[in-house]
């Protein structure tokens, strides 16, 4: 797996369903900073800390990209809960990124 730096959000208390999400980017660009910004307010808003950000810079490691079949960035991974769903570009229209992870209703 990669050796970028992974972000553990706190556990929540009582809280259904723990998520691991990935986060492919390149660099440390625009649209990468927005993503990652965008991922950690998610998560923040509407997880309550049931989530672990693991961060994939594809510049450092290809590989790792090659094994996702990541072909652009930024691209976001939902590997837990399963199934698995992808999720492409900044994360910045929040109502659609939450519909895509299955985040409606009452699990966020």
């Amino acid at each position: 797996m990669s050796k970028a730096p992974k972000v553990r959000l706190r556990k929540g208390n009582g809280q259904r369903g723990r998520y691991l999400l990935r986060l492919f980017i390149a660099g440390n660009g625009p649209n990468s900073k927005k993503a990652v910004a965008n991922l950690r307010g998610l998560c923040r808003m509407h997880l309550n800390g049931r989530c672990t950000i693991e961060t994939v810079d594809v510049v450092k490691d290809f590989q790792a990209a090659v094994r996702d079949n990541i072909l652009v960035t930024p691209a976001l991974i939902r590997v837990l809960p399963r199934p698995r769903v992808m999720v492409l570009g900044n994360l910045s229209d929040l109502s659609k990124v939450l519909a895509a992870l299955g985040l409606s209703g009452s699990d966020s």
